[in-house]
């Protein structure tokens, strides 16, 4: 029989036609989270004696009612054209026969992301928590990447010496984990089974997007009452280095150490100078403590504990190259966390840019003992010998008056002066090839297990790098704090589960990631295939159609204006923001990345509708951070104000530009040591290599926003209609239509429709009723803005 409804695999009996109801509402693409319950339709069978046996005589007082105590296969199939497959429930029954809910599932793919966890999520990621590997991450394949940030902090007093502010060393914990969006969102359908067809997930402006990851975190509220603590040290201490460069925090030494690396936690105290530290410090439970001259933390209970420094010293340092110099630039914290970093040379060589009557300093870097130089420079169009001279280095100053440009350096040779072909520099001549260099870094150790009999102990820390002799002056500002939070130290070994600890579900995921685009989600089962599209490519994906002469006129048609069923305006924004945004938007009174759509209709319902990302948060980026790299902007990300920080930020999305050039006498530092830097960002205003862009909903500084996604379907639902009609359309077509891929016109398609009082051009809204014995469907579009298909 080549039309037919099967209960499981029994036939049915019909009166008539059926009349299926589909649940298709295209307004459901629009949400991955409806993709859960599945669609469905209504199905009415009439009473006969074979479909009272299927459906356990429901009708009578004393029938069996078993129908819905087990799970129903049902199939519809008319004139050789499967309509529908899936599951059957029994509603009610009446005089008119039983009325059933048909019902095709959940794809698997929408139940595994509704129970899921992000971090559960099958991306391959596997790395050593070092500079090293966070550098290399930058240019690989890695479906995670570490990108500087600034820690949203208060201000802290200027520092440095001579006319240099101090050099900020860049650790692990001035890098944060993020995600790359695209295999995430794919990882959810291919783990299911699924197949993803999806130019917008394929393109390259997708594959550069990443979400901020979230390590380990936990409530530390308590642990941090019961045993935290802030501690400073008093008083500034110097030590000169040892024979091997090194220089001790241990207070049992008698040379060659600045004592414990801080002093106390004690509230109220007074440093050296006098200046009471204020609230700042604590120590709960007491578990900071000096026991014997040396400072330990005992804590209370068994506890998991790691510590974060920040660390600011003054090093001796000798120029080494012309991007580095010798001295204090490495750091054992003592728990087997070894720092190495590297002190920057940031002196400007003056070779390009001579000037009369002033000093300068010539450093030659690959100086050789008894050699012996001569240094040129031309003037009036003709070279001169400016100074000869031996050894690393010297002082030389040009005439008072006159121009001089093309400096050269020789080296004597037999019987020849012969061009010096390694590198030197021409420095200010306020310099010396040795002087000072103030540093700051802040790093938190690998975290151990700590408990009342076995106490932390800080005696082993110790600073290195230095030549032996070179002083290193620890500042009083330096302080420690624990972390509970389990956040991974310096050298820990991480896997995508470690990085992706947000409390987030899969499907949360999706929805953000369609919020931000305007995504349609469309499954087609049994093929298992999802196609994925933001709406404007999703409707016209399809094949066009023209069905003007498809409308049964012999039922009404009707149309609907779309505006009532809207807010006069509608805000696209971000979940709230912390840290730098929220107080910037608290000052200027305005939401960061929003965007607002005023309806020009009057016929809308008054007020404004919110569209709040679910998931994800703007994000600020700062210049300067970085003395060493000055020009680069990096994500200031956190909150100041958070009670218990533990490092993890707010879900944020960014845009990966990959490694950025830097401006000449700026680079990056240890240990990648290149003119460039890994540029992400919430939005960029462009420059010589990157188009502007911005990931806010409105425009941005040039760049369109992804109010783009959403303006022309704005524009329809503010200007046009809801048009209901019904047309001639036979089994195979109809089932087309839910078929993507078939060559035939589907719910991705736009049709151009006659409604009797014009010809217009519309995409599918829903499907109210099908009779396939008629081959009549009843069916809502809506009216797009142009009239004509391509």
């Amino acid at each position: 029989m080549s039309s037919e409804i099967r209960i499981d695999d029994q036939p049915c009996d019909l009166n008539g036609t059926p009349q299926l109801r589909p649940g298709f509402d295209a307004a459901a693409l629009a949400d991955p989270a409806t993709a859960r319950e599945g669609s469905s339709m209504e199905l009415l069978l009439p009473r006969s004696p074979r479909n009272d046996r299927l459906l356990g005589d429901a009708y009578a007082p004393q029938g069996t009612r078993t129908f819905n105590l087990t799970t129903r296969r049902v199939d519809i199939e008319w004139k050789g054209a499967l309509l529908f497959s899936g599951t059957a429930r029994l509603l009610s029954c009446g005089p008119e026969g039983y009325r059933l809910e048909l019902r095709d599932g959940a794809p698997q793919w929408a139940r595994s992301a509704a129970l899921g966890m992000l971090r559960t999520l099958p991306v391959s990621f596997r790395m050593q928590l070092t500079p090293v590997d966070i550098c290399a991450g930058w240019s690989d394949s890695s479906a995670v990447k570490f990108f500087p940030v600034v820690r949203d902090d208060y201000p802290k007093q200027s520092s440095g010496t001579g006319l240099y502010p101090a050099e900020r060393l860049l650790s692990v914990d001035d890098y944060h984990p993020f995600l790359q969006l695209a295999p995430m969102v794919e990882a959810i359908f291919t783990g299911a089974g699924y197949t993803v067809e999806s130019r917008f997930l394929e393109s390259e402006f997708f594959r550069s997007l990443y979400m901020s990851g979230a390590y380990t975190s936990h409530d530390t509220s308590l642990l941090q009452k019961r045993m935290g603590f802030f501690a400073r040290r008093l008083s500034t201490a110097r030590a000169q280095a040892d024979s091997l460069g090194r220089v001790y925090a241990d207070p049992y030494r008698t040379q060659y150490s600045v004592g414990n690396i801080v002093e106390t936690a004690q509230p109220q105290s007074v440093d050296e100078d006098g200046e009471p530290l204020g609230e700042q410090l604590f120590n709960n439970g007491g578990c900071f403590r000096q026991e014997d001259g040396g400072i330990v933390f005992r804590p209370l209970s068994e506890v998991t504990v790691g510590f974060e420094y920040f660390l600011r010293y003054t090093t001796e340092h000798r120029i080494l190259d012309r991007n580095r110099l010798t001295g204090f630039d490495s750091l054992y914290l003592g728990t087997g966390s070894r720092l190495q970093f590297s002190l920057a040379n940031r002196f400007v060589d003056r070779r390009n840019n001579l000037s009369p009557n002033y000093e300068y300093l010539v450093v030659v870097f690959g100086h050789k003992e008894g050699a012996e130089y001569r240094l040129t420079y031309v003037t009036g169009g003709k070279s001169q010998t400016w100074c000869e001279f031996s050894g690393r280095t010297a002082k030389v100053s040009t005439p008072p008056t006159g121009s001089f440009s093309n400096p050269m350096l020789m080296r004597r040779g037999l019987n020849v002066w012969i061009e010096y072909t390694l590198d030197w520099a021409l420095y200010d001549g306020y310099l010396e090839e040795r002087g000072t260099t103030t540093v700051e870094l802040r790093v938190s150790s690998t975290p151990v297990t700590a408990s009342p009999t076995s106490p932390v102990r800080f005696d082993t820390i110790f600073f290195q790098g230095a030549e032996p002799g070179m002083t290193l002056t620890l500042d009083k500002e330096c302080s420690m704090r624990p972390l509970f939070s389990g956040r991974p130290g310096y050298d820990e070994l991480l896997e995508f589960g470690d990085v992706a600890r947000h409390e987030v579900r899969q499907m949360e995921l999706l929805q953000a990631v369609g919020h931000l685009f305007n995504l349609r989600f469309f499954t087609e089962e049994p093929s298992r295939r999802v196609w994925i599209e933001p709406a404007d490519d999703f409707y016209g994906a399809g094949p066009d159609a023209d069905w003007r002469s498809r409308t049964d006129f012999s039922e009404p048609v009707e149309f609907e204006e779309l505006s009532p069923g809207f807010r006069e305006r509608r805000t696209w924004c971000y979940a709230a923001a912390e840290g730098a945004v929220a107080r910037a938007d608290e000052e200027s009174g305005e939401e960061f990345g929003a965007w607002s759509y005023e309806m020009t209709s009057r016929a809308t319902k008054m007020g404004e509708e919110r569209l709040r990302n679910p998931l994800f948060a703007p994000v600020f980026s700062v210049k300067g951070y970085y003395a060493n790299a000055a020009s680069a902007s990096l994500l200031q990300v956190g909150d100041r104000d958070a009670e218990v920080p533990d490092g993890n930020i707010a879900p944020t999305v960014v845009r990966y530009c990959g490694l950025h050039s830097l401006p000449e006498g700026e680079r990056w530092g240890f240990p990648y040591e290149q003119a460039e830097y890994p540029l992400a960002a919430f939005n960029h205003a462009g420059d010589d290599e990157t188009e502007p862009f911005t990931l806010t909903f409105g425009d941005l500084e040039g760049a369109e926003g992804l109010r783009s996604r959403y303006l022309a379907q704005s524009e329809i639902e503010d200007l046009r209609q809801r048009i209901t009609l019904t047309l001639r359309l036979e089994p195979h077509e109809y089932a087309a239509l839910f078929t993507p891929g078939t060559g035939m016109p589907d719910i991705r398609s736009r049709f151009r429709l006659d409604t009797g009082a014009g010809e217009v051009v519309a995409i599918l809204e829903a499907v109210e009723r099908y009779d396939p014995e008629r081959s009549s469907a009843r069916c809502r579009f809506i009216r797009l803005m142009e009239d004509g298909l391509r």
